[in-house]
Order: structure tokens, then C-alpha cells, then sequence
């Protein structure tokens, strides 16, 4: 079996495989073959969900603890760098061997860790398809910057500079924009609300159901003509703690578990409320939705929403403080002014664009520096 595009992403976090979702969408839309590939599927079971585990708790748990490695660790080499590449071969070397043999065109990955393996395959001659790093924040990690690596794909002119800053060739980067549906890129655009009728929230927790989502529904206690749609993601239990606390409060919310079809939720939608995950913010200034950011993890998510307040399409809010913004959001009659500006912020059609980037890097057939 051989495909067009090999998509390789590691489920930390929905929005990498939201990223990759969209960009295989894409490629099969222009005719290609397109298969992802869960990095994890490909590492020892207890690996993979130690993994996962350890970065869901560091930003849960402890956020400010999270931040402060991310910065520090924000730079190529150091004692521990041999230590952390050995285990992240160990770990995840196999998916090399299953790339390989499908012979794709290109690869792309929507996450730093494949770029470890498949960019040593790519330098010592055992992928010969380029291989396409997809930056999924606003800001480019040194962990990204592995070697192997035929081109970046970036969302902003800030990430370009930081990979820049760890050694990468800017000929080597391009600012394609995040990939997300075309689907969101094609939603109307938003109008304030009339005086009688209700300012629609869309409250998002991302696919694990994290982020302080029962303490931004409480917010609304009291706030009048308010209809809030609740995404709990794949948390069955704070679903019900959220049903639960807004029938007691008389809060009118739909509360609903994983979300397939966010696009029409969006649509739905005259703000958006949610943590600044990459592929969150993303899908919502694509959408042309105004955002207020809560729960922010210091970190990329810091970033990230710093990329939408600086912009004017969103603001950052206490989970407390939610309800009253929104309010007064409303009360002010900017949330379209606001989504005007969001669609500004991003590059358009990010998916297309990453799927070109690739095919054009085959086409180059790139041979990289060791």
C-alpha cells in the first residue's frame, strides 16, 4: 500500500488531530490519498499514556509549574537533550517503519515529537519523503526545530522568527496558517445580537473536557437573555456537574459531550468562550467568532492568546469574570466588529496551504545537511 501524504500526529491535546483531520480533508480534496497516523499507536501502550497523562496533569494541576519549564526549556541542547531524544526514540521509533514502508510523497506532523524519529529517518537516508513540520500555536518552540526537517509550516510571523532563533534556515519556513476545516472559513458573518434576543456563548473545554468550565457557567448566574451551548468534550462526569449546576441556578444551557460538528456549533454561535489552545483559537477567528479566553495555561496557550487580544478579536477574562464580560461585550454592540477583526488575523485556507507546501517540497526532493 502506498498513500500521497502520511499524516502523523500525537493525540496530547485535540487540536493536533484536529490539524491533521483538516489537512488529510484537504488533500483529499484536491484528488490525493491522504492517511493520519496516531504516533501513540506506534509506542509501547504504557508509554504513550504515561506520556499523555504527565502533560494533561502539568497543565491541569499545575499550570504555573508548566509555564515555567516551557520558557526554560525553550532553547536547543542542554544536559538533559540527549537523555530526552534517546527516550522519544526508544518510545516512538517504530512509526518510522510504517511511514517507510508506505512510500508516501510527503509526510507531514502535526506535533513536535514525530519530527524526533522521522527527522533522524529523513537525515540518515531511511525516508526518503520530505518531511513538513505543521506548528500548531503562535509560537514555535525550540522543540520544534529538529533536524531532518524539509520545510515548517507556520500561523505567524512570530513563530517564523522563533525558528529562526533555534538555528532553522528561514528559507526552510512558511506561514501557511494553522490547518482547520474549510467548513469553519465558511460560516456567515457574526451579527450583534437585537435587544430581545439572546446572546448565544459557545463554552468550549477541548476533547479531554479541561479548562474551568463549571466555574464560566456559574458566571452567567444572573446575566439576563443569555443561551449558553456547553462542550464537555469526552468528560461524562463534568457534563452532568454542569447540567446539574445550571438547572440550579436557572441558567439557560445546552450541555452536550463530544462535539462532531463544530463548525454548526460555531455558526450558532455570537462568541466563543474557551481555553487558547492553537487549534481552539484558531477554528474560531477562522470562523470569524469573537473569543473570550479563560483558564489560559502559561505557555503557548499565554501566547496564543496574546496573538487574539493584541489583535482586538477577543479578550482574556477570570472564569468568574466571564458572564459580566460577555455583557458588557454585548451591551457595547462590537462582537461583529470584533469577528471582522478575527478573520484578519489568520492565513486563509491554511489546510490547502500546508498540503501545498508539501508537494512542493516532493517535488524539490530536498536532500538535507546531516
Amino acid at each position: 500500500m502506498s498513500v500521497d501524504l502520511v499524516i502523523v500526529y500525537s493525540p496530547v491535546g485535540g487540536g493536533h488531530r484536529a490539524a491533521a483531520l483538516a489537512t488529510a480533508e484537504a488533500a483529499r480534496a484536491r484528488g490525493l490519498s491522504a492517511l493520519v497516523i496516531d504516533l501513540f499507536e506506534h509506542a509501547p501502550r504504557i508509554l504513550g499514556g504515561a506520556y499523555r497523562r504527565a502533560h494533561l496533569t502539568w497543565q491541569s494541576a499545575l499550570p504555573d509549574l508548566y509555564g515555567s519549564a516551557f520558557f526554560a526549556a525553550n532553547h536547543r541542547g542542554g544536559p538533559l537533550e540527549p537523555v530526552r531524544r534517546g527516550v522519544d526514540h526508544v518510545a516512538f521509533g517504530a512509526v518510522t517503519d510504517r511511514v517507510a514502508r508506505l512510500a508516501p510523497r510527503a509526510v507531514i506532523a502535526t506535533h513536535h515529537l514525530p519530527l524526533v524519529v522521522l527527522g533522524r529517518a529523513r537525515r540518515r537516508g531511511r525516508l526518503e519523503a520530505p518531511l513538513v513540520g505543521v506548528v500548531t500555536d503562535y509560537i514555535a518552540h525550540a522543540c520544534w526545530a529538529e533536524r531532518g526537517v524539509d520545510a515548517f509550516s507556520v500561523p505567524s510571523r512570530r513563530a517564523a522568527r522563533d525558528l529562526a532563533a533555534h538555528g532553522v534556515d528561514a528559507r526552510r519556513v512558511a506561514r501557511t496558517g494553522i490547518p482547520v476545516r474549510p467548513a469553519f472559513e465558511r460560516l456567515p458573518r457574526v451579527v450583534d445580537p437585537g435587544p430581545s434576543e439572546p446572546l448565544r456563548v459557545l463554552v468550549t473545554s477541548g476533547g479531554f473536557g479541561v479548562g474551568p468550565i463549571r466555574a464560566v457557567v456559574r458566571s452567567f448566574h444572573g446575566i439576563p437573555r443569555v443561551r449558553l451551548t456547553v462542550v464537555c468534550g469526552a468528560a461524562g462526569r463534568l457534563a452532568a456537574a454542569v447540567r446539574r449546576d445550571a438547572s440550579r441556578l436557572g441558567i439557560d444551557a445546552e450541555v452536550v459531550g463530544f462535539e462532531r460538528d463544530m463548525p454548526a456549533r460555531l455558526a450558532a454561535a455570537h462568541l466563543v468562550v474557551g481555553k487558547a489552545g492553537g487549534l481552539t483559537v484558531s477554528e474560531a477567528l477562522a470562523a470569524g467568532r469573537p473569543m473570550i479566553l479563560t483558564g489560559t495555561v502559561p505557555g503557548n496557550e499565554s501566547v496564543n492568546e496574546d496573538y487574539v487580544v493584541r489583535g482586538g478579536a477577543g479578550c482574556a477574562a477570570a472564569p468568574a469574570d466571564v458572564g459580566r464580560i460577555a455583557a458588557a461585550l454585548r451591551g457595547a454592540s462590537c462582537l461583529a466588529a470584533m469577528g471582522d477583526r478575527a478573520r484578519r488575523l489568520v492565513v486563509h485556507d491554511a489546510a490547502a496551504n500546508v498540503v501545498g507546501l508539501a508537494l512542493a517540497m516532493s517535488g524539490a526532493a530536498r536532500v538535507l545537511a546531516a
